[in-house]
């Protein structure tokens, strides 16, 4: 049975994830091929790789999104969306190539045992996911359950699918939704093509889908909290970490971990930081992990360093200015309406770009506005002091328009503080931006 995993990512991720198919050469077998899906599509005509492990999506995937969608789509998403985006896509064209199995795996997931963990579970089942957690712990981890719960009940770092009927049919649901409902939105429920695995347990049947409860299997700063680290021989086994668990069982191979959100510039210099876990070094069992992990990474250091140099592809307008997160909003609700642009990157008269341009929504020089796009509650200086002054205008707000209608206000600022909301301010149905002409009936 052949057996293709792959990946996804932008060209500045490229010498990550040879990171993972290091680990995959060393433990996947002679049955296992492995490949690299290039988001803006291959850039190194000479690297003996091209074509046969890394893969430029724009020309692959052309059967299942065709070169005018695939240009919306990479203008209406950003760098993570549409690399998530185009998954389903790159499961069909892995199993038009022939291929009986397919699993996918994020760059950052480092293999340390042998993949027939993994592909034995697919022998009776169509779908093949992992829980974000798998243990009823009475306390929760650092990623709280609200926080998981907003992004989905499991981790889409990996998916594991094998090629019959009801695979075929999950894979043209989900890409449908894909190619158009892949935001990282948690107002609108949701988180790029993660959220949409809730629905696979009820919507397919019992005997196709795997929920995969393995401990050894999606280690990850999120369920760090309920699984311990044991390291035998040469490889790790996981044990629940805390005694009082129901389900805690026995000790199972660590098969693959997964280093979401660290940052990998760091990682070259020696230090691991995980961006969004404060304590996600706090564990000492961890450490062995972080330590192999970072030698392999150091192996390949000069690659990653100059791929992790590379700007993303799909940044910038055709005159190269600079495309802010609001004009993606803007775009993906102009597009609701309007239908695919005939090219969203374009600097035309009848361009996205003009009617942009005539409504001062341009990027300025100087990082300004992208800085104030990118702004989060970790970002912004003085977070406190904003929010301070933001009250005293509230309390003006109270006093002049009163109980009723203050807090009629307050109740439509969630909405309101969204870029999509605000796109009919802007007055862009009125711009004359070119539409693609209508292609074939889907």
């Amino acid at each position: 049975m052949k057996t293709l995993v792959f990946t996804i990512c932008a060209r500045n991720y490229i010498g990550l994830s040879r990171v993972l198919q290091q680990s995959i050469a060393r433990y996947g077998g002679p049955d296992v091929d492995f490949r690299i899906y290039v988001a803006e599509g291959t850039s190194d005509a000479g690297d003996e790789d091209a074509g046969r492990t890394i893969i430029s999506a724009p020309e692959a995937l052309a059967p299942y999104i065709d070169a005018r969608e695939f240009a919306n789509m990479a203008f209406m998403y950003n760098v993570t969306e549409f690399c998530t985006a185009l998954k389903a896509a790159c499961f069909m064209h892995g199993f038009a190539d022939g291929y009986d199995t397919c699993l996918y795996m994020d760059p950052d997931i480092l293999v340390v045992a042998d993949l027939d963990h993994i592909t034995r579970e697919l022998d009776d089942a169509a779908i093949l996911i992992t829980p974000h957690l798998c243990l009823p712990a009475t306390d929760e981890g650092p990623r709280t359950d609200r926080g998981i719960l907003a992004t989905g009940v499991y981790n889409l770092g990996f998916l594991g699918l094998r090629r019959n009927a009801e695979a075929q049919t999950f894979l043209a649901w989900w890409h449908e939704r894909l190619r158009t409902q892949a935001f990282n939105d948690h107002y609108h429920a949701l988180y790029t093509d993660q959220r949409w695995m809730d629905f696979v347990p009820s919507l397919f049947p019992a005997h196709a889908v795997k929920i995969w409860r393995h401990l050894g299997c999606n280690v990850a700063p999120w369920n760090y909290h309920e699984r311990q680290i044991e390291p035998v021989g040469d490889g790790f086994v996981v044990r629940p970490r805390r005694d009082n668990v129901p389900s805690a069982g026995n000790a199972v191979p660590l098969v693959f971990l997964h280093f979401s959100g660290f940052d990998f510039r760091r990682i070259l210099e020696g230090r691991f930081d995980q961006l969004n876990l404060a304590d996600a070094e706090t564990h000492a069992d961890l450490v062995p992990l972080y330590e192999r992990y970072g030698a392999a990474i150091q192996a390949l250091a000069g690659e990653m360093a100059g791929h992790l140099a590379q700007s993303y592809g799909f940044d910038t307008f055709a005159d190269g200015s600079l495309i802010l997160p609001s004009h993606r909003r803007l775009f993906r609700i102009w597009k609701e309406r309007h239908g695919l642009a005939a090219d969203p990157f374009a600097v035309t008269p009848d361009s996205f770009h003009a009617a942009l341009k005539a409504r001062g929504l341009l990027a300025r020089t100087g990082g300004a506005d992208l800085a104030a796009d990118k702004a989060t509650a970790r970002s912004i200086a003085a977070p406190e002091r904003l929010l301070g002054r933001a009250r005293t205008v509230f309390r003006m707000l109270f006093r002049t328009l009163g109980r009723a209608r203050f807090f009629l206000l307050v109740r439509s600022l969630n909405r309101l503080s969204h870029v999509e909301q605000h796109y009919d301010t802007f007055d862009l149905d009125r711009a004359s931006i070119a539409c693609a002409p209508a292609g074939p009936a889907r």
